[in-house]
Formats: structure tokens, sequence, C-alpha cells
């Protein structure tokens, strides 16, 4: 089987061949497909089908505020301190 996967030019002959066989397998997978059952698509019924984007007086942008400070290592009051080149390639 390695001395078959290994690259060489093709005949012409040897090219064709590689192609009819292309072809009945796709032909092949084609036929078992068609064999396959139909599957009705699932329809999910809901009383709501859009949410709330209000839900509580704490808004996402706050709760993402609140969470990128608590990651950041270093901080003044309404900043964040980052380095400044210290993680760019030199």
């Amino acid at each position: 089987m390695a001395s078959e996967m290994t690259w060489r030019r093709l005949s012409d002959k040897e090219r064709k061949e590689v192609e009819l066989k292309a072809k009945n397998v796709m032909l092949e997978f084609g036929k078992t497909l068609e064999k396959l059952p139909d599957i009705p698509e699932a329809i999910v019924d809901r009383d709501k089908s859009e949410r709330d984007e209000n839900f509580g007086e704490i808004t996402c942008d706050d709760m993402f505020r609140d969470l990128m400070f608590e990651n950041a290592p270093k901080k003044n009051n309404d900043f964040i301190i980052a380095e400044k080149g210290k993680w760019t390639s030199k």
C-alpha cells in the first residue's frame, strides 16, 4: 500500500482508470444516499420567540465591564493599564 501512495506521473490510461474509479465511488455513494429514508425537519413551537434584552438593573455592558476589570492584572480607577509593546515580536 505504501508504494501505491507515493507520487508518480500517471499515464493517460492510468489517469482514465482513476477518473472512472472516482466516478464510480461518487455514483455508488449517491445511490446509497437515495436509499436513506426521508427525515422530516423538526419543528419547535415556542410561546416566546425572542428573548428580553432587559433582565434587571444590571445590563450586559455592566457585567462585561465588571468582568473585564476583575480579570485585568493592573487597573487604575476606570482604566485598565496595559503593557505597551512587550508582547509584540521583535
